[in-house]
């Protein structure tokens, strides 16, 4: 199978759990703050978006590492703003008809982003030999473990 689609199915999966996500919020009413919906588009739409079309140019060096880079950042985002961080669309703060369907949602964004961040190390493990050789510095030498 060609590891283009695969890199891409989890990435279609994920643009399907923004839809959710997006529903879920205007469903649930919660205000974003001003910045939120700025970071959210570049870093979770843009940034993957580039990320994918350069894998599917099989610039693997660059679209690997900025796919893997930008879904690590939007699941750290989506955590620390709709779970930790005190504000009106913190998942814990809304309630409504629509609080279960966000908090849904915000789950799924960030599975969806660590899901393809994951599949975005395994592309970047396979196609990079430095990244490669790094992870395997970092696990130590096979035969240690015996």
């Amino acid at each position: 199978m060609d590891q283009r689609l695969i890199a891409t199915t989890p990435f279609i999966l994920y643009l399907a759990l923004c839809g959710l996500f997006g529903i879920a919020l205007s469903t649930a009413d919660a205000p974003l703050t001003q910045g939120q919906p700025a970071f959210i588009a570049t870093v979770g739409l843009v940034g993957p978006l580039v990320a994918i079309g350069l894998i599917w140019a099989q610039n693997y060096s660059y679209g690997a590492p900025v796919l893997v880079s930008t879904m690590l950042t939007n699941a750290w985002f989506v955590t620390y703003f709709f779970f930790i961080h005190d504000n009106p669309a913190n998942v814990f703060a809304v309630s409504g008809t629509g609080a279960t369907a966000l908090l849904a949602g915000t789950v799924g964004l960030i599975a969806g982003s660590l899901l393809t961040a994951g599949v975005g190390c395994w592309l970047w493990y396979r196609e990079s030999p430095g990244f490669r050789s790094a992870i395997h510095r970092l696990v130590g030498p096979s035969d240690a473990r015996n």
